[in-house]
């Protein structure tokens, strides 16, 4: 579910009738995202900057080399490695939907089985292996 700014910042889009308006909209400070990257999003989140590059590789289980590439920008990481840096990371579920949204990947959907398992590992702050293992418990594919 969208936050009430997100709805807001919606209901104007719906009214922008011109490509003025859509100009005049972009122009305002605070509509649009100043991340235009995962990396740019997830690099400015302080529970990744206190964790740094090296935590985060050696808790998500991301070969060191790759995770790199994904905090520098050099590489885009999938959907799977998204959940494996926020739970590495400890990121809150809307972090989480955030940095799904700015790598341009699918949301979690709670109608899904597994999708919903690991909703539920995010928002209880499990670790990468906790996750996993509560994945694995209920016969569902861990993560890549």
């Amino acid at each position: 579910m969208a936050d009430p700014t997100t709805r807001h910042l919606e209901e104007i889009l719906k009214s922008v009738d011109s490509a003025a308006k859509l100009e005049k909209y972009l122009e305002e400070p605070g509509n649009i995202s100043p991340y235009d990257s995962f990396s740019g999003y997830f690099n400015s989140l302080p529970k990744v900057q206190a964790l740094g590059a090296a935590g985060l590789y050696k808790a998500s289980g991301i070969e060191r080399s790759l995770c790199y590439k994904f905090m520098n920008g050099s590489k885009k990481p999938g959907r799977e490695k998204i959940f494996r840096l926020c739970l590495a990371a400890g990121l809150s579920s809307a972090e989480t939907r955030r940095a799904l949204e700015s790598a341009e990947q699918a949301p979690l959907y709670s109608r899904s089985q597994r999708d919903a398992v690991i909703s539920y590992a995010i928002a209880q702050g499990f670790s990468v292996i906790e996750a996993n293992d509560l994945l694995d418990e209920l016969g569902l594919k861990p993560l890549d």
